[in-house]
């Protein structure tokens, strides 16, 4: 009998996602060590970390919400449709534990080591072809991991890391636990 096609993916396990995301936050830690002043400077906020992570939060919010409204177009109704297959069997705590370490390892890559080497617009780039999917009539998630991808820029040239990862944690765990339901 043929596998599932790329519409209809096979249920990954969280615990495969998380230790895809430890690789991705050694990665980064081990770049950023390398750096002038290592990894704690830059991974540091611009100003305190509760502002920081306070402006992450707040700005993840309406961005969560217009993925939410988006959900209607076609195209976005599809992809939803595979991610929800994909964490089918995962709990609550599951996506929020994945949401949490996918918004840490992802932006200490993308941002704090890549983003000032590469520049805003490369860092957004690299963080889109990241969510390519298998199936090209899921064209909108890497568009959108694209936008994503300059708002986190933009927070973390404003208010640093923490600020970009805890925007990225919250539209990631919104979005996860909304699968869930």
């Amino acid at each position: 009998m043929p596998g599932p096609g790329p519409l209809d993916p096979r249920t990954i396990r969280a615990t495969a996602v998380a230790h895809q995301e430890g690789v991705i936050g050694l990665l980064a830690l081990i770049g950023l060590s390398l750096t002038e002043g290592g990894a704690a400077a830059a991974l540091q906020p611009a100003g305190s970390w509760a502002a920081a992570v306070g402006v992450g939060i707040v700005s993840g919010l309406p961005l969560a919400g217009v993925m939410w409204l988006l959900r209607t177009v076609p195209a976005l109704a599809q992809l939803e449709g595979w991610q929800r297959r994909m964490v089918a069997s995962w709990r609550v705590a599951d996506a929020l534990a994945v949401a949490l370490l996918s918004g840490l390892a992802e932006e200490a890559l993308m941002r704090a080591l890549l983003q000032p080497i590469v520049g805003l617009v490369a860092a957004a780039a690299l963080f889109a072809v990241l969510h390519i999917v298998p199936d090209r009539r899921l064209w909108p998630w890497p568009v959108m991991a694209f936008g994503m991808g300059l708002v986190f820029g933009l927070l973390f040239d404003r208010w640093g890391y923490p600020a970009a990862a805890a925007a990225h944690a919250a539209i990631n765990a919104i979005g996860l636990v909304r699968l869930q339901r």
